[in-house]
């Protein structure tokens, strides 16, 4: 029995756009049943005792309450709810490929390792940046601020050790 070619792409053609249709939409819920996955990648015990890894969990728990509350500001705009949510997945997927990229630093004994920890470093840090740049545009008075990095509190740490010897 010989079945014509065009009648086969016709049955998957309908095929496709009968079931294609039916495809799981991305919701609000959806994105958030993610985030329990992607805060434990977070905040999983290394063997590894950086103060890095202190920066990642402190900004994932200040930006949780910046997302909740624009989450709940824009209630009344389900799509608003959803970019918000997609940014937060994001921010969170960006502040675990941080920790991983510091991970790697850590272990990693060739030559080079700094240069290759700054090229995996580079995009999650930008991700993590601009979002929390909406984020706070979005709040405005009300962003809670994020705990200064490692390399910040040592920078303090040296300007108050500067003003105590000045006095």
């Amino acid at each position: 029995m010989y079945i014509p070619i065009w009648v086969l792409i016709i049955v998957i053609v309908i095929i496709y756009f009968v079931y294609g249709k039916k495809s799981k939409k991305i919701t609000v819920e959806v994105i958030e049943t993610q985030i329990p996955h992607l805060k434990e990648r977070i905040f999983s015990l290394e063997r590894f005792d950086s103060p890095h890894f202190l920066d990642v969990q402190n900004a994932f728990d200040a930006m949780e309450v910046n997302y909740l509350r624009l989450k709940q500001r824009n209630i009344h705009l389900p799509e608003k709810v959803l970019e918000i949510a997609e940014d937060w997945k994001r921010y969170v997927e960006s502040l675990g490929d941080l920790k991983y990229a510091r991970v790697m630093l850590d272990v990693d004994l060739n030559e080079g390792a700094w240069d290759r920890a700054e090229e995996n470093m580079k995009e999650p840090s930008i991700v993590k940046i601009e979002i929390e740049k909406k984020f706070k545009s979005l709040l405005g008075e009300d962003w809670q601020k994020i705990p200064p990095d490692y390399f910040k509190r040592i920078e303090n740490m040296k300007k108050s050790d500067k003003k105590n010897k000045a006095k």
